[in-house]
């Protein structure tokens, strides 16, 4: 992760690569942005960022669009993610969506008032029509109409952080807010992860979680029940029981019929 570490300087905020790719619906389309970023814009990005803090070498090298240091710095995006982000997915949307439906409510039931208001912690004040980021130095953002995208993130720590696109002046700022402290305390991000299973086997038992396993690679009620270790008839209601929850399906191969996992018996499988 080198080539990202040399734009993350500690204790500075780092150069700002969510506001150069913009949105991206996935990991790979958001890594052809960063490839593909004006350098003029990267350069505008590094150049604010080392006025504070000298940044190394490396960091300039990532400024020509598709040159060595941008193939290095997609390279350790991609490192990154597979480290910091995939393992806790799972964790990180539940929380996510948990923040996203907490400010809808908040916005149905009040209106963006209430939706403000709920904001509101100790960096963060409503005061109609203010909306103040006690953050150093002080800056007045005029939004003149352009509104404000509120942009969740489990990765900004405890502060919040106010994102400007420097190339468009008339693009609405994000205010990257980390998810209320229930919410993320209750998320446990970042704990160890639990055995493999134990979440399906507190779900649905740890029998039929064995057989869900076992149906994994395909077998039939015979080797199910060898597999597992319970009886022919056992085999045949667990496999019942999953296949009405449309967990698998069951088709007939001579005179035994082979059980295989649906595509939702395998996300679930892949989940727990």
């Amino acid at each position: 992760m080198a080539a990202l570490a040399a734009l993350l300087p500690p204790c500075y905020p780092g150069v700002d690569l969510p506001m150069l790719i913009g949105e991206a619906p996935t990991v790979e389309l958001g890594i052809q942005a960063l490839m593909t970023a004006p350098s003029e814009s990267v350069l505008v990005e590094i150049e604010y960022v080392d006025r504070m803090t000298r940044l190394p070498a490396a960091a300039w090298a990532v400024a020509e669009p598709g040159g060595p240091g941008r193939v290095q710095l997609a390279d350790a995006a991609r490192a990154a993610h597979r480290a910091l982000v995939e393992p806790y997915w799972t964790r990180i949307s539940g929380c996510l969506h948990a923040e996203h439906v907490a400010r809808r409510r908040a916005l149905a039931s009040g209106g963006p008032d209430e939706l403000l208001s709920s904001l509101q912690s100790r960096w963060l004040r409503w005061n109609p029509p203010v909306l103040e980021v006690l953050r150093s130095p002080p800056i007045d953002v005029h939004l003149s109409g352009r509104g404000i995208a509120l942009v969740p993130s489990v990765f900004v720590g405890t502060l919040p952080q106010l994102h400007q696109d420097p190339t468009d002046p008339t693009a609405p700022p994000w205010l990257v807010l980390p998810p209320a402290e229930g919410r993320l305390a209750q998320a446990s991000l970042w704990a160890g992860r639990r055995p493999r299973g134990a979440a399906l086997a507190a779900l649905v038992g740890r029998n039929r979680a064995a057989v869900l396993g076992a149906i994994a690679g395909g077998c039939t009620t015979t080797e199910l029940a060898r597999q597992v270790g319970i009886s022919l008839a056992a085999a045949s209601q667990h496999a019942s029981v999953l296949r009405a929850a449309g967990l698998i399906t069951t088709h007939r191969q001579g005179s035994a019929v082979l059980h295989v996992l649906t595509p939702l018996g395998t996300e679930l499988l892949q989940a727990g």
